[in-house]
């Protein structure tokens, strides 16, 4: 198994963004010597609680501090930009990484972006498919004109730069709907799902096997849980200082709620309309009971990834130790402790890297 950082990007109070942006790359410096696999950051548009335009910019500031641990998109919102570019920036990517990078895609989910770029939302799982098609021929180094119902594109000379990575860099998707899943279980690739419930995981893990196999790929563990996380001395400390910082997270599901209720996500999006307002409903406890966090003592955290990973078929655990503005001292004594305390714990289902800790 995997362990992922799914990195948030939330503004402080008395700071400026400059100062955000270093502290999150002090945090991949973090993570990479903690010993976790991969790092994730998100694509937002005028959002001031989530001021990241461009993941890939974040990715390539960041490996220039670090040598081991991977990056991806999570993810690289396919109908907002023409996919030939999207398939070059990637490819410098993958140079400026030196293969340490991983494809996040999806087809965006807030209204408020795709009323900003003036595109249709009913579309968006048409333009994904068509900018996916046009990305891979773009990465195999094909010759092409193509000519689609969203965008055109004549590649008349070879990618440059090449990639690194062969035949391509990984591909990541975040997938929740039935739809989704299916087609991410065609193509074999990973999929993440954020504040799924265990017992929904569970079922979308299975159908994916299902699918993943009926198209002739071998059965193999897919699915990446995102889940938020606190570590304290005791699990009563834990709950007491990660209370209001998880609220303020939790909020996210709220505004989803109201664009659910403002009648602004589309009917392909109606996954969401009902996931949204379940998970905004759900009060402190819990969220804590259905494990859809991880708080508490080392040996507590510990205990409960071990329960997830004996109860979902997992390719890997995506944890997001910044929940809304916590203060970067508590993020990162969180983080050290995982390190320190809870990976050595775990280390019979960890994958390579990961399993190194500290050692790294």
């Amino acid at each position: 198994m995997q362990v992922a950082i799914w990195s948030t990007t939330t503004p402080r109070e008395n700071s400026t963004h400059a100062e955000m942006f270093r502290c999150q790359l002090d945090e991949v410096q973090l993570a990479e010597r903690i010993g976790i696999d991969q790092i994730w950051f998100f694509e937002h548009h005028l959002i001031p609680t989530a001021p990241v335009p461009s993941p890939n910019l974040l990715i390539a500031a960041a490996a220039q501090h670090t040598s081991r641990i991977r990056f991806a998109s999570m993810v690289n919102i396919l109908p907002f930009r023409h996919p030939l570019l999207v398939a070059e920036e990637a490819a410098m990517l993958d140079n400026l990484t030196n293969g340490r990078f991983d494809m996040g895609l999806g087809r965006g989910l807030r209204p408020p972006e795709f009323a900003a770029f003036g595109i249709d939302q009913e579309r968006s799982r048409e333009m994904f498919l068509e900018s996916f098609d046009i990305l891979r021929r773009v990465w195999a180094d094909e010759i092409f004109e193509h000519r689609g119902k969203f965008w055109t594109t004549h590649k008349n000379g070879p990618l440059s730069p090449p990639l690194v990575q062969r035949p391509h860099p990984p591909f990541l998707v975040s997938a929740q709907s039935e739809e989704s899943l299916r087609w991410a279980a065609e193509h074999d690739i990973p999929f993440a799902q954020i504040d799924s419930l265990v017992d929904t995981a569970k079922r979308d893990a299975a159908l994916y096997r299902e699918v993943q196999t009926a198209h002739g790929h071998a059965p193999a563990p897919r699915l990446y849980l995102m889940r938020e996380i606190y570590i304290a001395e005791s699990d009563e400390r834990a709950r007491a200082e990660a209370h209001p910082w998880l609220l303020q997270y939790w909020d996210l599901w709220n505004r989803y709620t109201q664009f659910t209720h403002g009648g602004r996500l589309p009917d392909s999006y109606d996954f969401w309309r009902k996931q949204a307002p379940m998970l905004h409903a759900m009060s402190f406890d819990e969220i804590v009971a259905n494990s859809m966090v991880i708080l508490g003592s080392p040996q507590t955290v510990a205990n409960e990834i071990l329960r997830l990973v004996g109860q979902v078929d997992l390719m890997g655990l995506a944890l997001i130790f910044k929940l809304g503005a916590m203060p970067y001292d508590m993020v990162g004594r969180s983080m050290r402790a995982f390190g320190d305390e809870v990976m050595p714990r775990i280390r019979h289902v960890l994958g390579g890297r990961a399993s190194l800790g500290r050692a790294a």
